[in-house]
């Protein structure tokens, strides 16, 4: 299969998601966009895209299964920047006195925590506060060390998880999209390495299984 298509056939799919979610919701959410915000939107997308074919175009794809981990990856980011608000950034800003609104709710802390470990005052375990943000970023601590080969280092998936963990949180606080709260930070970032343990316990069993086929004699 030529190289250019094998490249193409992994970014389709979230090119494929995104065009599909804004063609449903741009009556309601982006069509009433000042032309200021729509353009803004626009050069985020571009940006957003313009890593991911850039990423795409680093990547080697050797096989299909490489190619279906990949292409998976890049709908995996879609999903979550559609569960944490990022595609209604741009409709909350547009509207009048959203900074001073975001500054209040920090100062009167609605729907804003910043005390470590509250949610488990007021949540089970099993609850799926809890629960769905720990799974949130599961997958990038898997995703990490298989696609991005410098980042097969704990402390780097730790990094890099509390960043986009982070990140998120602002987004939230921005959008009023749900709540920012510093226990998601812990839970997001505590799931991404647990499947970043998870990815090296599986990725241990490789050499173990190699080392015993090597040892079994051919008659």
């Amino acid at each position: 299969m030529n190289v250019m298509l094998k490249k193409l056939l992994v970014l389709l799919p979230g090119v494929a998601l995104t065009i599909f979610y804004l063609g449903v919701h741009w009556r309601e959410d982006y069509r009433h966009l000042e032309a200021g915000r729509s353009l803004l939107f626009l050069f985020t997308l571009v940006v957003l895209y313009g890593w991911m074919l850039l990423t795409v175009l680093g990547w080697k794809q050797k096989n299909g299964l490489i190619m279906i981990v990949q292409s998976s990856f890049l709908v995996y980011i879609f999903m979550v920047l559609t569960l944490t608000g990022y595609f209604i950034l741009f409709r909350e800003v547009s509207a009048h006195g959203w900074w001073s609104g975001m500054r209040l709710r920090v100062e009167r802390e609605d729907h804003v925590n910043l005390t470590p470990f509250q949610v488990f005052k007021i949540y089970r375990l099993t609850d799926k506060q809890i629960v769905g943000n720990f799974i949130m970023l599961f997958p990038l601590g898997i995703y990490l060390p298989i696609l991005y080969k410098r980042l097969n280092k704990f402390w780097r998936v730790f990094l890099v998880s509390l960043l986009v963990s982070v990140s998120i949180e602002i987004l939230q606080l921005a959008t009023r999209f749900r709540s920012a709260d510093i226990d998601d930070v812990i839970l997001n970032t505590t799931g991404a390495l647990i499947g970043y343990l998870f990815f090296k316990l599986i990725a241990s069993f490789k050499p173990r299984a190699e080392a015993h086929t090597s040892r079994i004699k051919v008659p």
